[in-house]
């Protein structure tokens, strides 16, 4: 009995050596070494969502919902002008059930149509219900969530998700 005591003791007493040694170990992220963790970059560009405009679209058609978008240099933070479609890509997140992804129709740069006045780098892009093999899909009633990407030089380096309801 006196040896079960003793060995009882003596495993509670491992237990609490090693719950000591363990709690004194610093966890920076469970399940990724330092080696492995990136810093996210402090001048990366951002983009903004300036204006969501989504009538003439609603269930049943087609018509497109216009997004005014800006995106800002991230050092500097000014406006970044002449971008076009091969800056843009749309990834759909969630639609209403049964209801189609969504793609950028068009891209429309906006300028000041003030004299004297700063160029605007805004822009508005067009986005509407796919299409496949020539069918139209139209939008339907609820909610629309989309991550809208910068991509420059073949490389991602600002998103934006935002949602809208139709």
């Amino acid at each position: 009995m006196k040896k079960a005591k003793v060995l009882l003791a003596f495993v509670v007493l491992f237990i609490v050596a090693m719950s000591v040694a363990n709690a004194a170990q610093q966890v920076n992220r469970p399940g990724n070494s330092i080696a492995t963790m990136q810093k996210p970059k402090l001048d990366a560009p951002t983009i903004d969502i300036i204006l969501i405009k989504i009538a003439p679209a609603s269930p049943g058609n087609s018509e497109p919902v216009n997004v005014g978008v800006k995106v800002v240099s991230g050092g500097m933070k000014q406006d970044i002008c002449g971008l076009d479609a091969s800056n843009f890509n749309l990834e759909t997140l969630t639609v209403p059930p049964g209801g189609p992804a969504i793609v950028i129709k068009n891209i429309y740069p906006t300028s000041s149509v003030a004299i004297n006045q700063p160029v605007s780098c805004d822009y508005w892009l067009d986005m509407v219900p796919t299409s496949y093999q020539g069918n139209q899909y139209t939008w339907l009633t609820g909610t629309y969530t989309l991550k809208l990407n910068y991509v420059a030089d073949g490389q991602q380096l600002a998103s934006k998700t935002f949602s809208f309801r139709v």
